[in-house]
């Protein structure tokens, strides 16, 4: 059973007061309200059902405690030994600024004393901090005379803040387990953490159901804290949808994308499901939070959502980063297509949510890996000088590329089953040092905290786990997500100590479909060599646009690539207009589209006669000589993705590869894209 301080000091005087207190006397020595009273009083009434005791209040008289005198005894006993954890400073602040953002009326700075156990001037100190920090949100602290406090401002702003300061004040693995306690028709939240008592359990529990419906598939592959983060914003506002505080900001849908506002329908329409209604601005809201999940989507150069200026910015990134540090990161695509999905997402969140407090765990990791950040920072000022990254941002990024330093698979003979808390980032950093350091474990799952009941624990042998499970009834071992050199050697010694009977043999990852078959194989092939078959460089005639030379070059392919060289041409014109395509530095750029009037797979160079001026990817303007035309079928196959993908993704790869596509012949183009086809289908037929 929990108790606030304020709800525990009533208590207190009620049980003292044995003939009864009047709701004036309890207001002054409280000095709150008589609105706050009646809802203290309402809250107490609850808590107590269970003990079947009641607050009674006869006419003209005050209010008494009744019930059986060892039940009244129990719940003094209760209140004197019920102390509650001291908070630090900064969640102490954080709670206080929850507090003054959810009230309607003002809040003396007595009663908030009262409430967060510590004195007056306290209180005046920690005003002053919040004051401060709300200036950068539109939000102001009112001191009204002989009233008391009150936040003013904006619900938008005032949700944002909310929303985070929850997020922050709660770990993962108590979120998880609080909301799988939580029940349809539970009024009352069995938790002692401050910030989930903020929000009704019965939001909580829409907020849960509908995010982690079996329908939201898209949200299998978001992080933990991403999810939670969701969750808190979508059953704040619940809450503050049904207890009429609306949104007043017009929101501009045109900003957001389809896939994400249709999504953020879906959710909605689900949250009506359960009885609330939510208005058309919610909608908007939280599609705008949504953006800022990263989804894991494939990164596909053929979609209109690929953002093609992101990709050579990340690309730059990584080669600044690699020739800063002496290590080809280049080499690697799982960090580049993981680095863009992360970015592509970091920014929406870095304009759409307040800033949050730095994470001690991300701390560490920019200490350990000193040298790699300082590099990623300064690729970062190069390629984005008008963004600013926070701490917990950079770590993330740090993550990514530490990862790829520590990608070493390897064969190994035992089943090992890691519960991490701290995001795919560092749970990927983990699984690879387990990999290098710990040769004997062959197969490695990491789940998040939100997975624990659907896993079936009997399959490892070994279960490692980065945080402290306090319900938690089966052996485990308690690691740091770095896995530190200590760790490792008693991890050894106790493989070395215990005979495992290995539980491998039937994985739970499964490996990609078909991607080893022999129609795999043979599919990669003769696309392949079609594609070969159709590459050439052309020289064309410039028209008076590039529109019309685009438009010259589609009708020389009419017929054998594709069938309606207007509409095609539409498309890739229609793509360009969008975003730059221009390669900054160089005298090319890459015109692609998929279509339905497109026959198959093909890239071509046509070289032009004069140059034409556009603008490069990086907004600056560059005199185009050399265009690298991609088209592919609508819809492709996994295999014409696959290859085109790689073709894209060369042609930015290096500086080589760069100087190659922008001044050699047809011969040394078509050994390059050879090249890469065969490493393809070699790796393919590895997997066989």
């Amino acid at each position: 059973m929990y108790f606030s301080n304020r709800e525990k000091q009533i208590l207190k005087l009620l049980v003292e007061y044995t003939e009864g207190i009047t709701p004036q006397e309890l207001q002054t020595q409280l000095q709150i309200s008589k609105r706050t009273l009646y809802r203290e009083i309402s809250s107490i009434e609850k808590s107590l059902k269970p003990l079947e005791i009641q607050i009674v209040k006869p006419r003209g008289k005050g209010y008494q405690l009744v019930g059986e005198a060892k039940k009244i005894a129990d719940i003094k006993q209760v209140i004197q030994k019920d102390k509650q954890m001291p908070i630090d400073n900064v969640h102490r602040q954080s709670a206080l600024a929850s507090n003054l953002l959810l009230a309607d009326e003002e809040q003396t700075i007595e009663g908030l004393a009262i409430d967060f156990d510590v004195s007056p001037s306290t209180i005046h100190n920690d005003l002053q901090l919040v004051e401060e920090s709300l200036k950068d949100y539109s939000l102001t602290l009112e001191r009204r005379k002989a009233r008391g406090i009150i936040i003013t401002g904006g619900e938008y702003e005032r949700r944002q803040i909310l929303g985070n300061t929850i997020y922050s004040g709660v770990s993962e693995y108590e979120f998880f387990h609080y909301l799988s306690s939580l029940t349809a028709t539970m009024t009352e939240a069995m938790t002692t953490n401050f910030f989930l008592r903020l929000i009704t359990p019965q939001a909580f529990y829409i907020a849960k159901t509908v995010i982690l419906d079996k329908r939201n598939k898209l949200f299998l592959e978001v992080t933990d804290n991403q999810i939670q983060q969701v969750i808190t914003i979508l059953a704040l506002s619940i809450d503050r949808v049904k207890t009429n505080h609306l949104l007043n900001n017009s929101f501009n849908k045109s900003q957001i994308s389809a896939e994400i506002y249709a999504l953020a329908e879906q959710i909605m329409t689900n949250v009506t499901e359960h009885g609330v209604v939510m208005p058309e601005e919610e909608y908007l809201f939280f599609a705008r939070q949504l953006e800022g999940v990263n989804y894991k989507k494939p990164q596909n150069i053929f979609l209109e959502s690929f953002d093609v200026a992101l990709s050579y910015q990340v690309r730059e990134v990584i080669r600044i980063v690699s020739e800063e540090m002496q290590i080809d990161f280049r080499v690697d695509d799982v960090l580049y297509y993981d680095l863009l999905t992360h970015l592509s997402a970091a920014f929406k969140r870095m304009n759409n949510l307040v800033q949050l407090a730095n994470n001690p765990l991300l701390d560490k990791i920019v200490v350990q890996y000193e040298a790699l950040t300082q590099a990623i920072q300064s690729a970062l000022s190069n390629q984005f000088p008008d963004e600013q990254f926070s701490t917990n941002e950079l770590a993330y990024i740090v993550i990514h590329f530490a990862a790829s330093l520590e990608r070493h698979p390897t064969k190994k003979a035992i089943s090992t089953l890691v519960l991490c808390s701290s995001g795919i980032g560092t749970a990927k950093i983990l699984e690879s040092r387990l990999r290098k350091y710990i040769p004997e474990i062959d197969h490695i799952q990491i789940i998040k905290i939100s997975q624990m009941s659907h896993v079936d624990y009997k399959k490892f042998d070994l279960i490692l786990s980065t945080i402290f499970l306090p319900d938690f009834t089966l052996p485990y071992k308690l690691i740091s997500p770095l896995l530190l050199d200590d760790e490792v050697q008693r991890l050894k010694q106790e493989i070395a100590d215990k005979r495992f009977e290995s539980k491998s043999a039937e994985p739970v990852i499964v490996a990609k479909e078909s991607e080893g078959s022999f129609d795999y194989v043979y599919d990669l092939m003769k696309v392949g060599n079609d594609l070969l078959t159709q590459f050439d460089i052309k020289s064309i005639q410039t028209d008076k646009t590039l529109e019309a030379t685009i438009q010259q070059i589609m009708e020389g392919l009419e017929g054998v690539i594709v069938e309606d060289a207007l509409k095609v041409s539409e498309r890739v014109l229609r793509r360009h207009q969008t975003a730059p395509i221009g390669i900054p530095g160089t005298n090319l750029a890459l015109f692609h589209s998929s279509n339905p009037y497109v026959k198959a797979p093909y890239f071509s160079i046509f070289d032009l006669t004069s140059p034409i001026p556009v603008l490069g990817m990086d907004k600056r303007p560059m005199a185009l000589s050399r265009v690298l035309l991609m088209l592919a079928p609508e819809p492709m196959t996994p295999v014409e993705e696959k290859l085109l993908g790689l073709i894209s993704a060369s042609i930015i790869e290096s500086d080589l590869n760069m100087e190659i596509y922008q001044n050699e012949t047809k011969e040394v183009i078509y050994e390059l894209i050879s090249s890469l086809f065969v490493n393809e289908i070699r790796e393919a037929e590895e997997e066989k």
